[in-house]
C-alpha cells in the first residue's frame, strides 16, 4: 500500500514537471484545429451547402468528409504524441543527472525501480489517454462546427453526426486498441529510458545512433563470413521494433500489410479493413510478448544503472 501512494505521488510529479508536452502541447494543436475548422466552416459559402439535393446524397458526401477528416486528426495527434513521448523519455533519467537533482531524490525513502516504472506509466499510459482524449473533443467539437453550419444554410443533418455508426465505431476500435499499443511500445519506451539512465547529454542521438551502428555492423560480418543471415530481420527488430515502436499502428507494416501483400489480390483487397480492427489478434503472436519481455529487462537495467549513478 505504501508503494502505491509512492507510485501515486511520483506520476504527480512526472506530470507537474512535464505538462508543456502532456497537456499543453496537446491543449495548443487542439486550439488551432478548432480555430481553423470553425473560421474555415462559418466562412464557406451557401453554394457549399445545397439545400436542394436530396437528405441521403448530403448526408453520404458529408460523412465521407467527417471521415476524412476524422482520420486527419488521428493521424495528425498520433504524430504529436510519438514526438512528444520521445522527448520526455529522452530526459526521463537523464535530465536529474544533469540539473544534479538526483541526489535529492536519493536522499528520499524511494527505489529506483518506482521511479523508473513511474516514467514508464506516464509515457506508455498518460501520453496516450491525453492524445485520446484531446483528440475526442476537438473532433466532435470540430464537427458538431460543420453540422451547425450547415443547419444555419437550411442543411439539417444532426442525425448523421449521432447516428454515424462508422465514426463512432472507429472511436470505439481507437478506444479498444490502447491495450495493445501499450504493450507493442515497451520495446521502445523502455530503450530510451535505458539509453537515458547511462548517458547524460545528446540522448537522442545515441538512441537512433546504437542501433544503426549495430545493424551496419551486423550487415558487414553477415556479408563478409559469408553467413547468410535475415538482414531484413535484423532491420525490423532495430528500427521498427526497438525505435518506432510507440508510433502508433507501427504493427501495421509487420502484420497487415505483410499479410496482404502474401495474399494478393484477395488480402489486399481486405486491407483497410484489418487496419481498422482493434489488433488483439498481436497477443497471440510471440512478437509482442519477446518485446515485452525485453522492455521489460531494460527497465531492470535502467533501474540498476540509475542506483549505481546515483551512489
Amino acid at each position: 500500500m505504501k508503494q502505491l501512494t509512492t507510485l501515486k505521488w511520483l506520476l504527480k510529479r512526472e506530470v507537474w514537471e512535464n505538462k508543456a508536452l502532456l497537456v499543453w502541447s496537446n491543449l495548443a494543436l487542439a486550439g488551432v484545429i478548432l480555430l481553423v475548422t470553425v473560421t474555415g466552416v462559418f466562412r464557406l459559402s451557401s453554394s457549399v451547402f445545397p439545400n436542394n439535393a436530396p437528405a441521403h446524397f448530403q448526408a453520404a458526401g458529408l460523412n465521407a468528409g467527417m471521415s476524412a477528416y476524422f482520420n486527419t486528426g488521428v493521424i495528425i495527434f498520433a504524430l504529436l504524441m510519438a514526438l512528444t513521448m520521445y522527448s520526455y523519455l529522452s530526459g526521463s533519467l537523464s535530465q536529474e543527472r544533469k540539473d544534479r537533482s538526483i541526489l535529492f531524490w536519493k536522499s528520499l525513502p524511494i527505489s529506483d525501480e518506482l521511479v523508473v516504472l513511474s516514467k514508464t506509466v506516464v509515457a506508455l499510459i498518460f501520453f496516450p489517454a491525453m492524445a485520446f482524449i484531446t483528440l475526442m473533443v476537438t473532433m466532435l467539437i470540430s464537427m458538431l462546427a460543420v453540422y451547425v453550419a450547415c443547419a444555419m444554410h437550411g442543411v439539417y443533418l444532426f442525425n448523421a453526426l449521432f447516428f454515424n455508426g462508422n465514426l463512432w465505431g472507429r472511436i470505439g476500435i481507437l478506444f479498444l486498441t490502447l491495450p495493445v499499443y501499450v504493450a507493442w511500445a515497451l520495446p521502445t519506451v523502455s530503450w530510451i529510458i535505458l539509453v537515458s539512465s547511462w548517458f547524460v547529454r545528446r540522448v537522442s542521438m545515441w538512441v537512433v545512433l546504437i542501433p544503426t551502428a549495430v545493424y551496419f555492423i551486423f550487415a558487414i560480418v553477415n556479408e563478409i563470413l559469408g553467413l547468410a543471415m535475415n538482414t531484413s530481420g535484423a532491420a525490423y527488430v532495430l528500427f521498427s521494433r526497438v525505435l518506432f515502436s510507440v508510433v502508433p499502428s507501427n504493427w501495421m507494416t509487420q502484420f497487415h500489410i505483410s499479410e496482404a501483400l502474401n495474399t494478393f489480390p484477395s488480402g489486399a483487397v481486405n486491407l483497410s479493413t484489418s487496419i481498422q480492427s482493434p489488433a488483439w489478434s498481436l497477443f497471440s503472436s510471440p512478437d509482442i510478448w519477446l518485446g515485452v519481455i525485453a522492455g521489460v529487462l531494460m527497465l531492470l537495467a535502467a533501474s540498476k544503472i540509475r542506483r549505481s549513478h546515483g551512489e
